[in-house]
């Protein structure tokens, strides 16, 4: 399969590389031998194939939301660099 110039140039924009040159060294070539690929891969009988992964044949669902250990308000506030009462001191980003 050949690539013609337009579509080369079309490809390469939807890439976005740039302003690809219909003569980019080879890229049509290359670009013909991806398209001969996916044409024998869309040839290929995959009628008796199982999917390897799908998200719906998930069995596990959420799990309940239930509280668990926390810890103390003065334990974190201890590992803060600054701190003010019970606050951290953030840097002003405004």
């Amino acid at each position: 399969m050949t690539i013609d110039p337009e579509t080369l140039e079309r490809a390469a924009a939807l890439a976005r590389l740039g302003n690809v040159p219909a003569s980019a060294g080879g890229l049509d070539q290359d670009m013909a031998g991806l398209l001969r690929a996916i044409e024998n891969l869309s040839e290929a009988d995959l009628s008796g194939v199982e999917p390897l992964y799908s998200p719906m044949m998930e069995a596990a669902g959420p799990r309940p939301d239930e509280p668990g250990p926390g810890a103390e308000p003065d334990e974190l506030l201890n590992q803060a660099p600054a701190r003010a009462g019970r606050f951290f001191v953030v840097p002003k980003i405004i």
